[in-house]
């Protein structure tokens, strides 16, 4: 999988992306694990993001962590409550996780 660009300037560090449905959503749906360098305090947040060319993404609903740590449960937290849609992870996985 390609890397992504955040539109917000963020550094992403782990993510997954799947097609948005006909129901309204973007053509590209997914949630990233990202790094903010100008946040000393929380530095890692937890967003929902949405692409129209897969490539380029804005985010929303972010949960802002002080520790890589915490973003990491934060993220697999958010990968329970996630209907699975057969997208693709950066580290090559097909599951929803």
């Amino acid at each position: 999988m390609q890397m992504i660009r955040l539109s917000n300037g963020a550094t992403p560090l782990v993510w997954h992306v799947a097609e948005g449905y006909d129901d309204g959503l973007r053509p590209f749906i997914g949630r990233v694990l990202a790094h903010l360098s100008r946040n000393e305090r929380h530095p890692y947040v937890v967003w929902s993001m949405s692409s129209d060319d897969g490539a380029a993404f804005d985010c929303e609903s972010g949960d802002y962590c002080a520790t890589i740590g915490e973003a990491e449960r934060i993220f697999a937290q958010r990968a329970k409550t996630v209907p699975r849609r057969g997208g693709a992870t950066n580290q090559g996985d097909d599951s929803n996780g």
